[in-house]
């Protein structure tokens, strides 16, 4: 005799495969989701030296070592130059060029800076526009045909304290970055929020770390952490120290 199917499991059968759909369909949106809103955690590193050339002018170059998914892959070299003139103690303006190479593609990049500092007790209110003009090559057909270039306007604005009886100091800021096209003049891009903190050495030397984040309005485009270790010699600093301790000993 043979047995019926058991048709009263049939359609819970049924039920359950669909139930399974329906959760690896949910969990593939998540998980996209996910993936899309990832946030990176970059870091760099940024050896850098200056030269106050007198009152007003002073030269100054950093090279910088760039890490990115999670500090487990290359992601950039770059060099810059730049050029400061203080108009007075509160105004002054930088221009500069930086070059930048990757495993991808080089970028080079010329900016100027309106920056302004206002200091009141152990605080330094810093603020600062500056324009940046980034592109792989400068040939004409390069930007004309392959890819034009990338052209920001940053505003930055920041509060810097000054440990009192210490050579160490911290600050925040915040940036936004607009970019500029011909099609659409202004373009917000993204916010930069920054903490950090600097220590003077001896013989003008200083160590500085900060984080900051990267938060981006193309949603198409991954956030990022990027933590900063820097150091800077001031080679006039360097030379003050030196010319000191002669004199020191000779009147020994």
């Amino acid at each position: 005799m043979q047995k019926k199917a058991n048709t009263f499991y049939q359609p819970q059968m049924i039920m359950i495969k669909k139930r399974h759909f329906f959760l690896l369909f949910v969990f593939m949106f998540a998980y996209e989701g996910i993936s899309q809103n990832y946030t990176d955690f970059q870091g760099r590193f940024i050896p850098s030296i200056n030269y106050r050339i007198n009152k007003k002018w002073k030269i100054a170059g950093e090279y910088r070592y760039s890490l990115q998914k999670d500090l487990q892959e290359f992601r950039s070299s770059a060099g810059q130059l730049q050029l400061q003139y203080d108009i007075n103690k509160k105004f002054s303006i930088e221009t500069g060029y930086r070059f930048t190479t990757s495993f991808k593609e080089d970028n080079h990049r010329l900016f100027a800076a309106l920056k302004y500092d206002y200091k009141f007790s152990d605080f330094t209110l810093f603020s600062g526009i500056k324009y940046q003009f980034s592109t792989g090559s400068f040939d004409s057909r390069y930007m004309n045909y392959y890819k034009e270039p990338r052209q920001m306007l940053r505003e930055k604005i920041g509060l810097d304290y000054n440990i009192p009886k210490s050579k160490a100091s911290v600050y925040t800021s915040a940036e936004i970055f607009l970019k500029l096209a011909d099609d659409d003049p202004i373009k917000f891009n993204r916010m930069r929020y920054t903490v950090g903190g600097d220590y003077k050495l001896k013989y003008g030397n200083a160590f500085g770390l900060s984080l900051f984040y990267d938060d981006k309005v193309n949603p198409r485009k991954n956030d990022r952490f990027v933590l900063e270790t820097k150091y800077s010699l001031s080679v006039d600093d360097l030379m003050k120290k030196i010319k000191k301790n002669k004199e020191k000993k000779a009147e020994e």
